[in-house]
């Protein structure tokens, strides 16, 4: 099992991305759409590198207005 903690790893991802188009479209489609997988792949690599720490609160909870 890999370490939940591990950095996601772009060419992993890109690898992932183009498997799951080639079962699901075909090979050919992976192929001619391979810029558009490596842009997501460098999306979710950036988001799952960067998540907030646990105890960050999103702003909307902070709402200063009291009825």
């Amino acid at each position: 099992m890999e370490d939940s903690t591990q950095e996601a790893s772009l060419e992993k991802i890109l690898e992932l991305l183009e498997h799951q188009a080639g079962v699901r479209w075909g090979e050919d489609y992976a192929e001619q759409h391979r810029e558009l997988l490596s842009q997501a792949a460098d999306y979710i690599s950036n988001i799952g590198n960067n998540l907030p720490e646990t105890e960050t609160e999103p702003g909307f909870f902070h709402n200063e207005a009291r009825i």
